[in-house]
């Protein structure tokens, strides 16, 4: 018999979401927002999915959906099969375990009050992992896989202590400590420049070999989409105008909205590296 496909990471389908009227007593009523307009998207398990659109294109409210921090209108959203949108209790909780976030700001994203071993342990305690030996050993392990290394002279920093990248691998480090195994980056190099960015790429891709993470990557920049993902899809007015290899996409557009975006974009010198 055939072997039997794999079952998708995550499945999209049709789904929307309307921001309602903002209506006030001086300024009126403003129109709905449709924010997402009818995706469908098939993310592949071990895969980098590129999400790639302009600001205001919808595609951080469409990483704000699949982490459940928004409800969808309509469609239907399933992670490994099963429909995410009843999900309560101890079996979201568990989702929230096996999806994470890396923020696109580490400046705001980690507590300047907190030492990077709290930051990064944080997860484990709000999950259960009670024992504190436990805990210093995977926010180590985390630590080192993100770059942070030896992380025993990390654990008492604060974030002021740290350089943009240095805060951002503390922020991945966080999101691969519960060994999650869909995560989605948003934006995560806006902050820093280029040189910096490239091992934060660098960085994701061999997280992806060494974990076997599948990585949904929003980014606003076909450049680095392009170096980091096996298939891109781009997004307008929350919807998907084109999606394929990222290499078929980024060489050969079939939408004028693609072509626009390859055209503002500068030619870094990383991408062909």
């Amino acid at each position: 018999m055939p072997d039997t496909p794999a079952e998708p990471m995550v499945q999209i389908q049709g789904i929307k979401k309307t921001y309602s009227e903002d209506r006030s007593l001086f300024a009126g009523s403003a129109p709905a927002l449709t924010a997402i307009d009818g995706v469908s998207l098939c993310i592949e398990k071990g895969e980098v999915f590129g999400l790639v659109g302009a600001s205001g294109s919808g595609k951080t409210t469409l990483g704000r959906l699949l982490l459940k921090l928004e409800e969808i209108d309509a469609g239907q959203i399933r992670f490994q099969g099963k429909d995410i949108s009843g999900l309560k209790g101890a079996a979201l909780k568990d989702f929230r375990r096996r999806v994470q976030l890396i923020p696109q700001d580490p400046y705001q994203s980690l507590n300047p009050y907190m030492s990077i071993f709290d930051t990064v342990a944080e997860p484990l305690i709000i999950h259960g992992i009670r024992s504190s030996e436990a805990r210093r050993q995977k926010a180590a392990q985390a630590l080192d896989a993100a770059g942070l290394s030896p992380a025993a002279d990390f654990f008492p920093s604060y974030p002021h202590q740290l350089s943009g990248g240095q805060r951002q691998r503390a922020a991945i480090a966080r999101a691969m400590v519960l060994s999650p195994e869909f995560v989605i980056a948003d934006e995560p190099t806006s902050m820093l420049d280029a040189t910096i960015s490239f091992t934060i790429f660098k960085l994701l891709a061999d997280l992806r070999k060494t974990q076997g993470v599948t990585l949904l990557f929003i980014t606003h920049d076909l450049a680095a989409a392009r170096f980091l993902c096996d298939r891109i899809a781009v997004i307008y007015k929350g919807q998907i105008v084109e999606s394929g290899l990222s290499e078929q996409v980024i060489n050969n557009p079939g939408s004028d909205y693609t072509r626009a975006l390859i055209k503002a974009q500068p030619r870094f010198s990383f991408v062909n590296q």
